[in-house]
């Protein structure tokens, strides 16, 4: 629905039922704005989550001079 079918819709209505319109409309936008925000967070938060990583040895020892290219 765009803007001008919604208030042509609560013209027809009392202040009341407009106002629980609003509230539900509001309330929506809320809960779009906190997912969107969530799953921005999610992956702020595990950047490598979902990424494929694969190690040829892990439980080998790491020579000292490969200790730089770890940092």
């Amino acid at each position: 629905m765009i803007d001008s079918e919604i208030l042509k819709k609560l013209q027809g209505t009392s202040i009341e039922e407009g106002i629980l319109v609003i509230e539900a409309i509001l309330q929506t936008v809320k809960n779009d704005i906190h997912l969107t925000s969530s799953q921005q967070l999610s992956s702020e938060q595990h950047p490598l989550k979902g990424k494929v990583i694969h190690y040829d040895a892990p439980y080998e020892p790491v020579a000292l001079e490969n200790w730089e290219t770890i940092n």
